[in-house]
């Protein structure tokens, strides 16, 4: 695959906070508990209906702690290859990283938005009136700055859509430095 620099544009999500990762390596720990908490019980008692129920929570337990491990430690970036008209979003859980290869679709306009959370919300909205999730800021002026230069890259419009109801088109050069 290409280096981040051979794309147009490349979105990583940042640095993960240390709560994060520290919650996924308990949660990750916790798993390999279980996994070995279920082995050794089969081992020592052999299969019963005791243990039959116990390696049933166990079994549980372990999908429960990898599924929380998973969504602490996800990572995700998104490269644009307007060259070759590809994009290529990036997975990773630690080590372990998946490549989700698709054509690009028509790009329409960049929004910013404001959720209900108090997150400005940034849209790559394509043909069909769908949109790709980009990213998310606490404050409306590093949205816009990011939205921008979004724009910039693919050479689409902005939308200032922070405001309910009150949606326009924004002069992409003027939040760029």
């Amino acid at each position: 695959m290409k280096e981040d620099d051979e794309f147009e544009l490349v979105v990583h999500q940042g640095r993960m906070p240390i709560w994060k990762t520290l919650l996924a390596a308990i949660l990750f720990t916790g798993m390999l508990y279980f996994l070995y908490d279920m082995f050794v019980v089969i081992w020592d008692y052999g299969l019963n209906d005791a243990t039959n129920r116990r390696f049933a929570g166990d079994i549980k337990l372990v999908g429960m702690t990898l599924a929380g491990g998973i969504s602490f430690s996800l990572r995700k970036s998104v490269m644009i290859d307007l060259d070759k008209n590809r994009l290529v979003s990036k997975f990773n859980v630690g080590p372990f990283c998946r490549n989700v290869r698709s054509e690009i679709p028509q790009l329409e306009y960049v929004s910013v938005f404001l959720d209900g959370k108090g997150y400005h919300q940034v849209n790559l909205w394509y043909k069909g009136n769908k949109h790709y999730n980009m990213y998310a800021f606490e404050e409306k002026k590093n949205a816009m700055k990011f939205a921008a230069n979004v724009a910039v890259k693919l050479d689409i419009d902005l939308l200032d859509a922070t405001e309910k109801g009150n949606f326009h088109r924004v002069d992409k050069f003027s939040f760029i430095n």
